[in-house]
């Protein structure tokens, strides 16, 4: 019995050896990985961040064009250069046009139908059915919702932040966040400050990707999927998805039977894409182009999965944008002041005309925002996976050697590392906002800013979320000003993405202004 074991062993051994050999074989430099964990030991342990563990092999080959890193066993490349994240991210983006991780609707039949984990045509279509819900049109006439949410934001706070007080900041983000998207998602008007337990707070709590366990999930998919489709993993846990399910139904329902006043809202694109769609397949019904109407319908479940990825991606994303914007502000008082300097010139809430003007035309809070992306991107990393044979050129310049890989390899673009790389940012751990001064952007590198990644598979709900966020910090930050106790640089090695080890604890003090 026992040389059976041990010949298993050897033989699972082996095969890690040969699949962690992926790159020393090919000229490929890589940091030691560890047997079956690859490179991704620490980060397995709670020790530290994923996006740390690139950060180790980014600042050890310094030289590369890219390099080699493990998640467990796959082989993942990292791209530095900028000139080739262009060409995966942009030029060869058909060579390129999927995610890493692919979690299909046979592993998880409603996770699997949002835009992030579709491929190839199915994603073509669901992106440009769904893109008009990000125009900049559309977030124009969702301003006003915004506005709302903040100002029931200012008079919540009113009564509960009345001298210095040390707080965690993500209890005042949250709810907003929540209620923002709420109203201008599916036409749900909750307060989440005055009432917590409303349904859809409580079930955003539930369903929200945020923790090493998540992670987890996601690496399992991509390295033991068979296995995590036997034993049933989600994403999301059943109940939520059953619950929101039923949740944005209703809503749809009503939407499309008039029962409510139609609303600048994402769930009103997804009503008129259901329609616009509709009459479609029965322009190829009477063409009698059946691969058409199977490659193109998009069902109430495909809507549904969209919305709960709008919620979940926006939800968290957007209110750590914030809670970053305003710990950097808390750190660096001199350049809050400067904001606040230019808050201070505009009309009282009640006076503004157009929001959305208004506050898109606040210079210094749009430099500052960028900074901030800068220093703390909504995702420290993005991914991708080729789907045919490429040519990555030279390992670095000057070499002979190219990699040559078959489809199927897998990118993880550095984000957080190269908004850090002091070759093409100065100073790169210090606030400057400075940086993104009109007459200096001209001299970024380009494909070194990336907060939202690029490309055709950018986030495309990132205008939503900047207007969100920007829309708060005028109505916060010029009636209270942030200070910090204390300063915490290290990421919580347990969240799927950036946030500080310590939590979010700032100084919150009312300005005499108000």
């Amino acid at each position: 019995m026992w040389w059976l074991v041990i010949i298993l062993l050897l033989v699972l051994f082996l095969y890690s050896h040969k699949r962690l050999s992926y790159f020393s074989s090919r000229g490929v430099q890589t940091l030691p990985p560890f047997p079956f964990l690859g490179n991704l030991t620490a980060v397995t342990f709670g020790r530290e961040n994923f996006v740390e563990a690139i950060a180790a092999g980014y600042n050890e080959f310094k030289d590369q064009r890219y390099f080699g890193l493990y998640q467990y066993l796959v082989p993942t490349l990292v791209p530095k250069d900028p000139e080739l994240i262009r060409q995966i991210m942009v030029r060869d983006f058909n060579c390129f046009i999927d995610r890493g991780v692919h979690i299909g609707t046979d592993c998880d039949p409603f996770f699997g139908r949002n835009i992030i984990m579709l491929t190839g045509s199915r994603w073509r279509t669901m992106r440009s059915a769904i893109t008009p819900s990000f125009s900049s049109a559309r977030c124009r006439s969702m301003a006003p919702l915004m506005a709302e949410r903040a100002r029931a934001v200012s008079e919540y706070l009113r009564t509960h932040i009345t001298s210095k007080k040390i707080m965690d900041i993500n209890e005042i983000t949250m709810p907003y966040v929540n209620d923002v998207i709420a109203s201008c998602a599916f036409g749900f008007a909750v307060d989440s400050h005055k009432d917590p337990e409303n349904c859809i707070y409580k079930l955003g709590m539930k369903a929200i990707v945020q923790d090493t366990t998540q992670v987890m999930k996601f690496f399992g998919y991509e390295n033991m999927k068979s296995i995590m489709k036997m034993l049933n993993v989600r994403i999301i846990p059943m109940e939520a998805t059953d619950q929101f399910s039923q949740l944005f139904k209703s809503a749809l329902k009503a939407r499309r039977e008039k029962l409510v006043q139609p609303r600048p809202d994402f769930i009103q694109t997804l009503v008129d894409v259901a329609e616009g769609k509709l009459k479609q397949e029965q322009v190829n019904d009477a063409n009698n182009n059946d691969e058409s109407k199977s490659s193109e319908k998009i069902t109430d479940d495909d809507l549904v999965a969209q919305a709960m990825l709008f919620y979940i991606a926006g939800y968290d994303t957007t209110t750590n944008l914030i809670n970053y914007f305003l710990y950097e502000m808390a750190v660096n008082p001199q350049v809050q002041e400067k904001l606040f300097e230019e808050l201070n010139k505009i009309p009282g809430n009640d006076k503004i005309e157009n929001i959305y003007e208004t506050v898109q035309g606040l210079e210094y809070l749009e430099m500052c925002v960028c900074e901030v992306l800068r220093l703390w991107p909504l995702v420290g990393s993005a991914d991708r996976r080729s789907v045919s044979r490429y040519d990555f050129g030279p390992t670095h310049p000057g070499s002979q050697q190219n990699l040559i890989a078959p489809a199927g390899i897998h990118i993880w673009l550095p984000i957080y590392s190269i908004h850090r790389d002091e070759k093409y940012w100065p100073n790169p751990n210090t606030c400057d906002p400075e940086r993104f001064a009109p007459d200096k952007r001209g001299n970024i590198t380009p494909y070194t800013y990336l907060p939202f990644g690029t490309g055709p598979r950018h986030c495309i709900g990132s205008r939503f979320a900047v207007l969100t966020a920007k829309i708060f910090l005028v109505n916060f930050l010029r009636m209270y000003k942030t200070s910090a106790f204390q300063k915490s640089s290290r990421l919580c090695p347990r969240a799927f993405i950036l946030r500080p080890a310590n939590g979010y604890d700032l100084s919150v003090e009312p300005r005499c202004s108000f």
